[in-house]
């Protein structure tokens, strides 16, 4: 008896473990510092160059992996 009293123990502190719990605030509040318009364009830019650098060069390559079949 006492052997499934620690089973049922253990096996419950283990589901309390496995469980994730997640502890969230939201803050909705205006920005402390304003982000001037160029640093916005430039990250902007930034973002953008880095999406599409690896299409363009697969675009620019493309010849290149048609012969490798």
């Amino acid at each position: 008896m006492l052997a499934i009293r620690n089973i049922l123990r253990n096996s419950a502190q283990m589901s309390k473990n496995v469980i994730q719990q997640r502890n969230m605030s939201v803050l909705a509040v205006p920005a402390r510092t304003k982000v001037s318009k160029g640093e916005v364009i430039f990250l902007s830019t930034l973002m953008v160059l880095g999406w599409s650098a690896i299409p363009a060069w697969v675009l620019v390559n493309i010849k290149n992996y048609r012969e490798k079949n």
